[in-house]
């Protein structure tokens, strides 16, 4: 099993391909702001073994996904569930600081403590913090804010919907009469 934040590309292929087929895009949302790009969040994957997952979150302009492999998948659906943040120790800090969460911001594909940042704001002022992926995810699908990446990191690390048509082709071809062999 690979590593949390690592993740293996047929893995990432693989779902990432059957997730294109099972969605279609979204209309394109207003342009987010300074050149980065605003992802929504496609799917959460449990992985077979362990309290991972695979996220993929998806740029609804072009489709392009973007497969993170977080080490608590759990808690990522249960800030989606909550749909805000107070429900948690971190969301009642910030609430008795008088903080809100402004957006996410993911700067990294691998899970490292500064691979993504929070964007807060207090009292007028804005404060930013570096975080994990897995974390600042939990907290923006909790505080319902918009999660944002560079165009850097999408064309990097993201997979084309004609890279995921044409890796679902490859697939679906070596599995022959078998689809169970994907």
């Amino acid at each position: 099993m690979p590593a949390a934040g690592s993740i293996s590309l047929p893995i990432a292929i693989s779902a990432a391909a059957a997730l294109a087929l099972l969605t279609t895009a979204a209309p394109k949302p207003a342009s987010a702001p300074d050149g980065r790009v605003e992802l929504e969040l496609a799917a959460a994957l449990p992985m077979p073994e362990g309290p991972a997952a695979l996220v993929v979150l998806r740029d609804r302009a072009s489709g392009t996904v973007l497969p993170l492999l977080v080490p608590d998948g759990e808690a990522l659906g249960v800030g989606a569930r909550l749909g805000r943040a107070q429900e948690s120790l971190l969301g009642r800090a910030l609430d008795a600081l008088g903080a809100r969460v402004r957006a996410v911001e993911i700067d990294a594909a691998e899970e490292t403590s500064t691979g993504a940042r929070v964007r807060l704001e207090q009292g007028g002022r804005e404060v930013e913090v570096t975080a994990r992926p897995s974390e600042s995810l939990a907290l923006a699908l909790a505080s319902r804010v918009p999660i944002f990446t560079s165009r850097r990191l999408l064309a990097k690390a993201g997979l084309t919907p004609e890279e995921l048509r044409e890796s679902h082709a490859a697939l679906t071809a070596k599995a022959g009469d078998d689809p169970l062999r994907l």
